[in-house]
């Protein structure tokens, strides 16, 4: 693998269909019944990127499934590992030392880590090559997809929307669900624990409208940052800048007060009246493979459509995982470990296994020092964003491989005791679990599967067979005597 330098998508899906890893779909295909049921057959099999050319009633193709795999993740951000990327992570997020105990409490190395790459202003960019106003958009032109016949309406699933912060006026970016109800307007799909919802709130304080931009395509590094487990204040696009190692360029909207990236296919301006009635968005798709029940959802009128003169549609298509947004979700997670280790530091490493679409189950390591750490730990990383919808949570000793499932369960069956080592909590309800009432605190399990030290457990203390290095090197220099064959 090597390292990729390209000015555009288009670039990218070049150099990733000259390594094997995108086929372009020639075919003529339905948006509504045909090219979800592809990506989705494909992603099962861990297939390529796919770029749909001729997709019926639409003037743009579609690209899917680009980020469905490690390896094009690597490709996309021009790194041979994750563990390059997140190796740059841990050191944008060490500062040097702080001289005194109030300047630690002062410091936030999370959000230092995200202003090393801050995004750069410029004045004109490849996104606007094209300018629709007004009268002149007509959103029926977009090739929106449908995951399957029961979803009810077009969902518009790799939108990267920009908002700012009424009275700071910062800007927020992350991705959510658009819904198409006509030819310029679209419900957004937020929940009440997301930070939108806090930022329209702003607004309704001061009976202002708020200017919103759905953004498609850019450079992936964009993607990838607006779907991390940010903190309110953090900026997306300077954490998409050290993914890629370079600043995110940003220019100013055609018709809201808001930067949008350069790089981008489409941009999508308008705003959101607060004072308007919410609609239903009714069934949405989501990346366990369920359809569940979307929140109501204010509307957003559309005002701009800008687009380069060639653009490339990007969506995420959900199904049965493994998926690419479940892809993008354990390469986030592997990469913000270095972040997630400041708030917790005896956090060795963690694994979100496809299984649970990379956000019900969790197998967390730590470095144990203490009675009852496990339970502590439990409690911190419940607390952060990213885990906070952990339903099972299952935390073992650090020299536990996270993601070998017969290691983890050996952990739970030697050291893990059903009344003294399951702690359940009460948090907020995962709009995604079906297992769950929407209207009730969801609950979730922790299982203290590490070795238990004095106090945790009346039982002897317990030692694991371990034969001395005289008789291994005996048994090993031996082995051929024994007629056992192979090796040692």
């Amino acid at each position: 693998m090597y390292a990729m330098p390209y000015q555009c998508l288009a670039e990218l899906l070049e150099k990733l269909e000259e390594l094997g890893e995108l086929v372009r779909v020639e075919a003529r295909v339905d948006p509504e019944r045909e090219v979800a049921e592809v990506t989705r057959r494909i992603a099962q099999r861990n297939g390529p990127a796919l770029l749909f050319g001729d997709v019926e009633g639409a003037r743009h193709p579609v690209l899917t499934n680009l980020l469905g795999s490690e390896r094009r993740i690597c490709l996309a951000l021009g790194v041979s590992s994750l563990q390059e990327v997140c190796q740059r992570v841990a050191d944008a997020a060490s500062p040097p030392e702080p001289e005194g105990w109030f300047d630690k409490i002062k410091s936030s190395a999370s959000r230092g880590a995200l202003r090393k790459l801050p995004p750069k202003q410029v004045k004109t960019g490849a996104c606007q090559q094209v300018v629709r106003l007004g009268e002149d958009v007509g959103l029926a032109e977009l090739p929106a997809l449908r995951a399957c016949a029961d979803e009810p309406g077009l969902t518009i699933t790799a939108g990267q929307i920009i908002l700012a912060d009424a009275e700071t006026g910062h800007q927020h970016a992350g991705r959510y669900d658009l819904r198409v109800l006509d030819r310029n307007r679209l419900a957004v799909c937020w929940y009440p624990h997301e930070d939108p919802v806090r930022l329209l709130a702003g607004y309704r304080l001061r009976k202002a409208k708020m200017p919103v931009a759905a953004v498609l395509g850019g450079h992936p590094a964009a993607l990838l940052a607006s779907m991390a487990p940010l903190p309110p204040d953090a900026d997306a696009y300077a954490l998409a800048g050290l993914l890629r190692d370079k600043p995110i360029e940003l220019v100013p909207g055609r018709s809201v007060p808001l930067a949008v990236p350069t790089d981008a296919e489409m941009v999508l301006e308008g705003f959101i009246d607060p004072e308007e009635p919410p609609v239903e968005f009714g069934l949405v798709a989501v990346a366990n493979g369920l359809l569940v029940p979307g929140p109501p959802s204010p509307v957003m009128h559309v005002t701009a459509w800008t687009h380069r003169s060639n653009p490339i549609y990007p969506a995420l298509v959900r199904g049965k995982p493994p998926n690419e947004e479940v892809a993008i979700a354990r390469a986030i997670q592997q990469i913000v470990l270095p972040l997630v280790r400041l708030a917790v530091p005896e956090l060795v490493a963690y694994d979100f296994p496809v299984f649970g679409a990379a956000r019900h189950w969790a197998v967390v390591s730590i470095r144990k020092q203490y009675s009852g750490q496990a339970r502590s730990v439990a409690s911190g990383l419940w607390g952060l964003r990213q885990m906070m919808f952990v339903k099972f949570l299952v935390i073992v000793d650090e020299e536990v491989p996270v993601a070998d499932a017969a290691a983890v369960g050996a952990a739970v069956a030697l050291h893990a005791d059903p009344d003294r080592d399951v702690l359940v909590q009460k948090g907020p309800p995962d709009p995604w679990d079906p297992a769950s009432a929407p209207d009730q605190l969801g609950r979730r399990m922790a299982v203290d599967a590490t070795r238990k030290l004095r106090g945790e457990s009346a039982a002897e203390a317990v030692r694991p067979i371990q034969p001395s290095p005289e008789i291994r090197r005996l048994v090993e220099d031996r082995w051929s005597e024994y007629g056992l064959g192979g090796g040692v």
